[in-house]
């Protein structure tokens, strides 16, 4: 199998006449080497690639202290630098190392260290690299930044290591580990490279070290060949690695996302190689400012790094406070309020692999723009934290009002049906904008699902209808949960509040699906905070999943059997895509219910007005559904739910892929009409005579 062919007739343009020469070295790369064959040769652009960022670091730090008269001028690169610090020196290094360099009045000599970040995308030259040993065709991507253009000429120096002054020998191998993590594994010297394929490379590189055409340039051909040599004999090991393991993670994947059993997860966590890091000073004050990691920018570092440094704090003889807490949500009974993240401390290496989100003690980091993030027991931190985002060019603010029960759903159901003008705030500015209906955006696509991998003998037509009545189905029943007696006197508590202190609205008598709520006003959120420190808000979601199986049992299970001829599997997995699409509209994750759950919740009961809010619902958007299937109407038949088992929302196997995808395009549509709702200018409930008419 050939993995690369291009014609001769193609490589006088690819090549032009640059000559580039290829050669092993078994000595290690040192600061002193560098320094060497740069005063010998005279170099002007010299390229340094290391195969992990920490080489980087401690190569960086040997070669300025051997710089100290300032002769050369060093710049490091890699992906452990703030997005805007990367930026400029990537535009500093396309001027320094471009095509023209030769032309350039600069009689000094210009060093890039860096890492596998320049193999592409980075349209720069030098006429001398230094690499690391690395997959063949990760190689050949870094002597392209050599002799990279016609008429130029440059040398390759491959190395089976690297080595630093004892100083810096830490953090040189701050990125793996001292022992690997099974007993039976080897130790992989190449990281983040398997031995195996850096090998056959290696083995490449030096008989052409040893031939008579060690001096002569490595061409296409050449290039071509060795690729073809090294990556066949990969692609068979892969082959078999996967055929080996495909099984197995199948098995791992089926119990962690179709039966949510987070152990599972965690392993499956395991095999993913980078974590989000984040770094913070916890807040000391209830009241202070909450923080949103997702507003954070996060570094992401290699497990095998955060391991090292586990160890690293395992090996001092001595407890530090701590170094590492896993980021979480707040838990199920905070999580419809505002809370700071909880930071969990993780006191071992396993529950670090397991954790996705991480908290990182800044006394332990260092940051400056010359040598990027620094991490480490050993490290003095600098007071640095994690920056927030820089704002997106085009950016929606709004803040909640108050929106009685059915003219949410009015609203939502407006924002499926139809465009709107509305206005975003983008830059700073407010600005007129049009948004689609979400119908036009997911009803084909809808349609076209259900044709394809359910009902393949439905028209076209019927498809697109069965869609829309699912996707009515969930802004029906997605917020029944507020129904009950304990949310609405929550909610109407703290709008009582916001109408007598902020201006709000009077909520009167009025069924609350939503309350006024500024998010930029602090004295507001600060009141919102005491107030929900004593009358916590109860959660809606899981409890309207719940509640909804009645309606969709009473209406939707009758059009599925009668107007479809469905069988009683496809009924039992439509129904259930609508339920966890109410269940899960705010939370992907969301479970359901396990016993300790049911032993709290023991009950639900519903307002006094919810039987008349439902059918209200009902009649105001019903009506602008196609007409394409029969569906009768439907309510809740009581005012007291016995919460007696559990309730699991996770119950789609692998074999029932197609409807944890159909449930995703609900739930889709539901959040889209869920989130443009509040974009939409508020709508008095429909009287009864409107209604009737």
């Amino acid at each position: 199998m050939e993995i690369i062919r291009v014609e001769d007739t193609d490589l006088q343009d690819i090549e032009g006449n640059r000559c580039r020469t290829f050669r092993a070295i078994s000595e290690p790369l040192t600061a002193e080497v560098l320094v060497n064959d740069i005063e010998h040769y005279q170099r002007k652009r010299v390229i340094i690639i290391c195969n992990t960022v920490s080489q980087s670091q401690g190569l960086f730090r040997d070669l300025d202290e051997l710089n100290s008269d300032g002769e050369l001028i060093v710049t490091l690169l890699h992906s452990r630098f703030l997005p805007e610090h990367r930026a400029e020196k990537e535009a500093y290094l396309k001027e320094i190392f471009a095509q023209d360099w030769q032309q350039q009045e600069d009689n000094t000599c210009h060093v890039l260290i860096s890492t596998q970040v320049i193999e592409a995308g980075l349209n720069i030259t030098c006429e001398v690299m230094h690499t690391h040993l690395c997959p063949m065709n990760s190689l050949l991507q870094r002597a392209g930044r050599c002799a990279r253009f016609g008429g130029e000429q440059g040398e390759v120096y491959i190395y089976r290591s690297f080595q630093v002054n004892p100083v810096n020998a830490e953090l040189t191998e701050s990125d793996w580990e001292d022992t690997p993590e099974e007993p039976t594994q080897k130790k992989q010297n190449f990281l983040p490279y398997t031995n195996e394929i850096c090998e056959l490379t290696w083995a490449v590189l030096q008989e052409h070290t040893a031939s008579e055409q060690v001096n002569e340039n490595v061409g296409f051909r050449i290039e071509e060949q060795w690729i073809n040599t090294i990556h066949t004999e990969e692609t068979l090991l892969q082959h078999e690695r996967r055929a080996n393991n495909q099984m197995n993670f199948e098995q791992q994947f089926n119990a962690a996302f179709f039966q949510g059993e987070q152990s599972v997860a965690n392993e499956l966590i395991r095999l993913v190689d980078a974590r989000s890091v984040f770094i913070w000073e916890e807040p000391i004050f209830l009241d202070d400012e909450p923080i949103d990691p997702k507003k954070l920018l996060a570094f992401s570092l290699p497990i095998s790094t955060l391991c090292k440094v586990w160890q690293d704090v395992k090996n001092l003889g001595y407890k530090i406070d701590w170094m590492f807490k896993r980021i979480e949500n707040p838990k199920d009974k905070y999580i419809e309020t505002y809370s700071q993240p909880n930071g969990i401390p993780i006191t071992s290496r396993e529950s670090l692999i397991a954790s996705v989100r991480i908290l990182v003690n800044p006394r332990y980091v260092y940051y400056d723009d010359q040598i990027g993030l620094l991490i480490g027991p050993d490290v003095v931190g600098n007071h640095f934290v994690s920056p927030n985002k820089p704002q997106r060019t085009h950016q929606s603010e709004y803040s909640y009002r108050m929106d009685n029960y059915v003219g949410h759903l009015v609203l939502m159901w407006k924002c499926w049906r139809e465009a709107f003008p509305t206005t975003l705030k983008r830059n700073g500015e407010w600005v007129e904008t049009e948004m689609s209906s979400v119908r036009d955006e997911l009803l084909q696509a809808g349609g076209r699902f259900i044709r394809t991998k359910i009902f393949p003998d439905a028209a076209e037509n019927e498809a697109e209808a069965l869609f829309e009545y699912l996707v009515f189905f969930a802004v029906l029943t997605h917020d029944l949960g507020k129904l009950q007696v304990k949310w609405q006197n929550v909610m109407r508590g703290w709008q009582a509040i916001a109408h007598s202190s902020f201006k709000g609205t009077n909520p009167h008598s009025h069924l609350l699906a939503h309350t006024d709520y500024n998010p930029e006003d602090k004295e507001q959120r600060n009141r919102l905070k005491a107030y929900e420190k004593k009358h916590k808000r109860p959660n809606h979601a899981v409890e309207s999943a719940f509640l909804s199986r009645e309606i969709l049992k009473n209406s939707l299970l009758p059009l599925l059997r009668d107007g479809f001829n469905a069988d009683s599997e496809q009924i039992s997995c439509i129904l259930h895509a609508v339920i966890m699409a109410a269940g899960r509209h705010h939370s992907a994750w969301a479970g359901g219910w396990k016993m300790g759950d049911v032993a709290k919740l023991g009950k639900i009961q519903l307002h006094p007005g919810a039987n008349n809010a439902i059918a209200s619902s009902w009649r105001s958007i019903a009506r602008f559904l196609p007409e394409t299937l029969p569906l009768q109407p439907a309510n809740l038949s009581r005012e007291v739910y016995a919460v007696t088992k559990e309730f699991d929302l996770n119950r789609f196997d692998t074999a029932q892929i197609e409807y944890l995808q159909l449930y995703s395009l609900v739930v889709r549509a539901l959040r889209l009409c869920d989130q443009r709702s509040v974009q939409l200018p508020p709508v008095k409930e429909p009287s009864k005579q409107s209604l009737n008419r």
